[in-house]
């Protein structure tokens, strides 16, 4: 799903990918995964902060828009107007 044209672009302007192996994950990733709750299918998602904070995450197949919108949520509020 990560190359369909209504997500990459999307990821590529606002997020840093990273593939990792599920089965031995680095240990900032393997922090990340006990925060996804319920998680038991591949393949997951988790989106982190610059500082690696937990903002949100999916695991097993999960439909384009669902992706996109929880993308979406992750991001940061735009800059109120005038400020």
């Amino acid at each position: 799903m990560i190359p369909r044209p209504d997500i990459a672009p999307f990821l590529q302007k606002h997020f840093v990918a990273l593939a990792g192996d599920p089965d031995l994950p680095e240990p900032e990733v393997h922090r990340l995964l006990f925060k996804l709750k319920n998680s038991m299918m591949l393949p997951f998602a988790i989106v982190a902060d610059p500082e690696g904070k937990f903002l949100a995450g999916t695991s097993g197949g999960v439909e384009p828009k669902a992706l996109k919108a929880l993308l979406e949520g992750a991001l940061p509020p735009p800059p109120a107007a005038g400020r």
